[in-house]
């Protein structure tokens, strides 16, 4: 199909071996996870249990990669010297944990029934017998039904000498004070949001893990407009928004195919970031949806208006997309005027032309946009 042959022409045009932006890295293809992984707290927690940390927690809402970090602690330990093991949740107990850990008692005491639950004093004593540091791995360490594991896991660190817990959690609201003080201040991490040099990080890296260089093809204006508000929550949605604008290069229908071509060149993005609308002034305009924004865009540097069919054509939008924004921009949605509160709906008007001998609606910018979107 078409768009699958442009596809591969772009990633073939850009030297790209694939296209990098995939929003969810798989952890078991070990290779592959750590080419495409960007490290920031992961190669912090690396460097503590490097030199002997007992413990490291790493605190963040969700989306914000703690999974992925702590997959990137647990690929990158040397296997001469560690034993990892990882859990997606916390265990319901010692016996459980027992179990997790291929802990069995010994053929004397199966014999004689001892069919009591695995001990915690079992359980060190069967991790102390190993010969490398053993390494657990406790993701969405938060979810844990009976809160007493928390004090297991403290035990343990206090009764096994080499072994190193690593934890994911929303918060340490439920984690004891005394885990928490084991753990140590200096080994607890959080991650809120990613800054827009931080995400930039990302991209570039990778870019580069597929055979790009800087960040070409995305302009320094485009990334300016994209690395702002909700998107530096999470690499997610700036991914929705790169891979939105290698699609329409892809079937050229980019207002930055010119700019794109000359993405590692700050000249030419310095002009072109300089010739765009800014947003300087409005502050509630990273809360607008992609679609939102490119209509509005639109809108600002037409001052006749334009036709529903004409906005679809510049902005590469299907007709219900392009319909629903275009109806929430009016501020005739009340459900999107509750969401986004700050925002002084409606930044559009609508007015009814004679086309062709039939009457057409045509959609322009109301005065308030146009005076806060000033060119520069």
């Amino acid at each position: 199909m078409e768009v699958f042959e442009a596809r591969d022409k772009i990633l073939s045009e850009l030297g790209w071996s694939e296209n990098p932006f995939v929003k969810d890295l798989r952890a078991g293809d070990e290779e592959t996870f750590l080419k495409y992984y960007c490290p920031f707290e992961s190669e912090a927690i690396l460097e503590r249990l490097a030199f002997d940390t007992k413990a490291c927690l790493l605190l963040g809402p969700k989306g914000v990669g703690k999974t992925s970090a702590l997959y990137f602690v647990h690929h990158s330990l040397p296997e001469k010297d560690f034993e990892t093991h990882f859990l997606k949740e916390p265990p319901a107990g010692v016996p459980e944990l027992a179990e997790f850990f291929g802990y069995r008692r010994g053929f004397l005491s199966r014999i004689f029934g001892n069919k009591a639950p695995a001990s915690r004093k079992e359980l060190a004593d069967f991790l102390k017998s190993k010969r490398k540091t053993v390494v657990l791995f406790v993701d969405e360490a938060h979810l844990a039904q009976d809160k007493g594991v928390y004090m297991e896991f403290k035990y343990l660190l206090d009764d096994v000498p080499n072994l190193r817990m690593v934890f994911s959690a929303l918060s340490k609201q439920d984690f004891p004070d005394s885990l928490v003080q084991l753990i140590g201040e200096a080994n607890v991490f959080q991650r809120r949001d990613f800054s827009a040099g931080e995400m930039r990080r990302i991209i570039e890296h990778r870019i580069n893990a597929v055979g790009g260089k800087g960040m070409k093809p995305f302009p320094e204006a485009f990334l300016s407009e994209t690395l702002v508000g909700q998107n530096l929550l999470s690499p997610r949605y700036v991914f929705d928004e790169l891979n939105e604008f290698l699609a329409k290069l892809a079937m050229g229908k980019s207002e930055w195919k010119g700019a794109a071509e000359y993405a590692n060149n700050p000249i030419v993005q310095s002009a072109v970031k300089n010739s765009r609308i800014t947003h300087a002034n409005a502050d509630w305009w990273p809360q607008l949806s992609p679609s939102q924004r490119q209509i509005l865009e639109l809108l600002v540097k037409h001052d006749d208006g334009v036709l529903l069919a004409d906005i679809r054509k510049e902005t590469g939008l299907s007709q219900n997309t392009a319909f629903n924004a275009l109806y929430q921009l009016r501020g005739d949605d009340a459900a999107e005027r509750k969401r986004k509160p700050a925002v002084p709906f409606p930044l559009i008007a609508v007015t009814g032309q004679g086309v062709g001998g039939r009457k057409r609606n045509v959609y322009s910018a109301s005065p308030k946009v146009k005076n806060l979107f000033t060119l520069h």
